[in-house]
């Protein structure tokens, strides 16, 4: 096998960047002249995304291994479609961070924005706003006691509008700041406290694993798949977890639990460097080359 034929309907950065120094065919979805005429050609490896196409189960059924982005989406194609457990590697999202000394760019927004020092910043954000649980969000900050905080709310221009619509009716004042198409989303994550994502969407979110790399506490749905790499305190049981304003109290009141939880998250975020997850895909390959 000189050449890695590979099938992704989606975007993977894991991927991409393993396509840089190997030689890798990326296979495209065939023609309706190519799969009633051509001798079909399946990939080695079959990257799955999360959603079923026409063809999806026979390229998957014939590829020599199917990567995922979690064990969740491995149990559910065991069970759902009867695919081989051992036929099907875990590989977890990763992205490429951007350099931020933390410390300073805290410090550079607490002081353009005038705030306190000591205030905590609770942040949300997501693609799909509503999808995602901005609603969900809302509530749990309606429902805390704490006083000393600021919330950021960012996404696109067109959702951002909706949601002031939406939540002048609270009259939060400058208590919430609501970012449209901000430039550098990063640089949120790096000045955040916690960040909460009270999700529907079962997919892993990459998300988390940025708020985790840029030491920010966060919490999760039990549904989602990216609750694999979190403890069982971040885990929500669903959107409406009634528990979460007293979690939250809890880690803006305690200072020392919400800096070790900081620096245990940047530590869990490491081991899924893009790096690693490039070494984990290189074994993976390097094994199917030789078997």
């Amino acid at each position: 096998m000189s050449v890695l034929r590979v099938y992704c309907k989606g975007n993977n950065a894991v991927l991409n960047e393993f396509a840089k120094t190997h030689d890798v065919e990326f296979l495209k979805d065939p023609s309706l002249f190519k799969k009633l005429f051509a001798t079909p050609v399946y990939p080695d490896v079959y990257f799955y995304s999360g959603s079923f196409e026409n063809n999806s189960l026979e390229m998957m059924n014939n590829a020599l291994k199917i990567i995922v982005t979690s064990n969740l989406t491995k149990l559910n194609l065991v069970k759902k479609h009867q695919m081989p457990a051992e036929k099907i590697e875990v590989v977890y999202p990763s992205f490429t961070p951007s350099e931020i000394n933390i410390k300073e760019a805290r410090k550079d927004f607490f002081n353009q924005l005038k705030m306190d020092k000591k205030t905590k910043i609770i942040f949300f954000t997501a693609k799909n706003l509503k999808n995602n649980g901005v609603k969900e969000f809302i509530d749990i900050i309606l429902s805390l006691s704490a006083t000393n905080v600021k919330v950021i709310i960012a996404g696109e221009r067109n959702q951002i509008t909706n949601l002031k619509f939406q939540t002048s009716k609270y009259n939060f004042g400058d208590k919430v700041l609501l970012y449209e198409d901000f430039e550098n989303e990063d640089l949120l994550f790096a000045i955040s406290d916690i960040f909460i994502l009270p999700t529907t969407v079962a997919s892993f979110s990459l998300n988390i694993l940025k708020a985790m790399y840029y030491k920010t506490a966060v919490f999760i749905t039990a549904d989602n798949a990216s609750r694999e790499i979190v403890d069982v305190f971040a885990t929500m049981d669903g959107p409406n977890d009634r528990s979460m304003p007293f979690k939250v109290d809890a880690l803006l009141q305690g200072n020392d639990d919400l800096k070790l939880i900081k620096k245990q998250n940047r530590k869990t975020a490491k081991k899924l460097s893009m790096q690693n997850q490039l070494k984990q895909l290189e074994r993976i390959v390097k094994r199917l080359k030789e078997s």
